[in-house]
C-alpha cells in the first residue's frame, strides 16, 4: 500500500520534470501535484481545480468563463509552488463555512489585484492583512449576500486562516498550520518550506507523518512511535488523523 501523504509516482515524475528558473525565489518553484495540494489542505480537488484552472458556467446569453484565480508555479506541467499553497490555504476560508461562490471569489480576487497592482500573490503579500483585507471581504459580502452574523463571522474565519500562515524575517511565508474543517486548529501539524521536502510533518520535530501514518499501518502502536521519535503520543494520534481525513 502507497503511503496516504507522499506524492504518487505519477506526480513525482512531473514534478521531476518542472522547469527550474535560477534567481527565483525557490518558494516559487514547482512542488506539488494539485491532487497533493488539496488533500494536504482539507480543500476538495474540484473547488482546487477551478481556482487554478477556471471554471465555464452557463448564463441566459451563453456560456461565459471565469478566469482562475490562482497562477500556477508551471501551468505546462499542472505544478504548484509552496507559495501557492500558501495562496490555496488562505482561499480556503472561502469555503470553510460558507461555501463562498467561486463568481463571488474571482470578484475579490479582482478587486485585490488592482488594489496591488504588480503583486504576483496578492493573497501572502505583506499588505494584505492590513489593506487588503477587508476590501477582500466587503467584496465578498456585496457578490454573496451574505446576512449580518455570517459577514461578521466570515471576517473571523479569514482573519484565522491568516494567523495560520507564518511569515520569515523579510514578511514571505515560511510555514503553513492547515486549518481544516473538522480538525483542532492545535498548530501540531505544519508544512513548512525546505523541511522534509515542504511535506506535512509535526511541528517542532521534522518527521513526516506520512511516516508516522505509514508505521501505524503497518501494526505499530501509538506509544512505541511516540518512544522512537520522542514525541508526546497526542502528537502522534493528530499526524494519524490527519493522515487518514479526506478532503470534504
Amino acid at each position: 500500500m502507497g503511503s496516504v501523504c507522499f506524492p504518487s509516482e505519477r506526480d513525482m515524475a512531473q514534478i521531476l520534470k518542472a522547469r527550474f528558473r535560477r534567481g527565483v525565489d525557490p518558494r516559487e518553484l514547482a512542488l506539488y501535484a494539485p491532487a497533493d495540494a488539496a488533500y494536504y489542505l482539507g480543500i476538495h480537488p474540484k473547488t482546487l481545480g477551478t481556482w487554478i484552472h477556471g471554471r465555464s458556467y452557463p448564463t441566459t446569453t451563453g456560456e461565459r468563463f471565469f478566469e482562475p484565480v490562482i497562477e500556477m508555479a508551471d501551468s505546462e506541467n499542472g505544478l504548484l509552488s509552496f507559495f501557492n499553497l500558501a495562496e490555496l490555504h488562505v482561499l480556503a476560508a472561502t469555503r470553510y463555512q460558507h461555501q463562498v461562490g467561486f463568481p463571488a471569489v474571482r470578484a475579490a480576487m479582482d478587486t485585490i489585484s488592482k488594489k496591488f497592482p504588480g503583486e504576483r500573490h496578492p493573497l501572502i503579500s505583506r499588505d494584505f492583512k492590513t489593506n487588503g483585507l477587508d476590501l477582500f471581504v466587503q467584496t465578498v459580502k456585496e457578490n454573496e449576500n451574505l446576512s449580518h452574523p455570517k459577514q461578521l463571522n466570515f471576517k473571523s474565519i479569514m482573519d484565522e486562516f491568516l494567523q495560520n500562515v507564518i511569515a520569515d524575517e523579510h514578511d514571505l511565508i515560511r510555514k503553513i498550520f492547515p486549518l481544516i474543517a473538522g480538525q483542532p486548529d492545535d498548530k501540531i501539524i505544519s508544512i513548512t518550506y525546505g523541511i522534509s521536502s515542504s511535506q506535512p510533518v509535526i511541528d517542532g520535530y521534522g518527521v513526516p507523518v506520512w511516516l508516522i501514518h505509514d508505521r501505524f499501518s503497518a501494526g505499530e502502536s501509538v506509544e512505541n512511535l511516540a518512544d522512537d521519535f520522542s514525541i508526546p503520543p497526542q502528537s502522534i494520534k493528530r499526524a494519524i488523523d490527519y493522515s487518514e481525513r479526506r478532503a470534504a
